[in-house]
């Protein structure tokens, strides 16, 4: 259940959109369909609260695991133990880009980051927090996780 300052802030994202789709069911007050419509995935990437360790795996290319010292491969094998992982904290992004930031590596380490994030929902972009940045990969901290509800929609609505 959202808070009466989230409520605000989504009504006034509801009223502000422009896509034909969230417009119809806006219009006609179809709060089913408008949910729908917030659950569905954006264009915009955010680091995953819940990373697994096979994403994590599979983002690592481990014929430039010979050029990781041993200690850091212990620690990779460690923070795989312990998976799911939340990237979106920056300590957990750090420790990919220490195990795997040499010059031989840091592709590597590019590619685990981005398999580290996901789509974003469109009801999660409306409460979006800054866009952050580990190397080169950058993805949005999601400060309110969905999927929003049909009541939360029509609460909005109604307020």
């Amino acid at each position: 259940m959202l808070t009466p300052a989230q409520l605000a802030t989504l009504r006034a994202a509801i009223l502000a959109e422009t896509n034909p789709t969230a417009v119809a069911a806006r219009d006609a007050r179809a709060d089913n369909a408008l949910a729908d419509w917030y659950n569905g995935p954006s264009n915009v990437d955010a680091w995953s609260e819940s990373a697994d360790a096979r994403a994590l795996d599979e983002g690592a290319d481990y014929s430039a695991f010979d050029s990781v010292v041993a200690g850091k491969r212990a620690a990779w094998d460690l923070f795989l133990r312990y998976a799911p992982r939340d990237m979106s904290r920056t300590k957990n992004r750090k420790v990919v880009t220490d195990v795997w930031g040499n010059a031989t590596a840091a592709s590597v380490a590019e590619s685990i980051l981005q398999a580290s994030r996901v789509k974003a929902s469109r009801f999660e972009v409306v409460f979006a927090g800054a866009t952050t940045n580990t190397g080169t990969v950058s993805a949005i901290k999601r400060d309110v996780l969905g999927p929003v509800s049909v009541d939360d929609i029509s609460r909005a609505l109604n307020g």
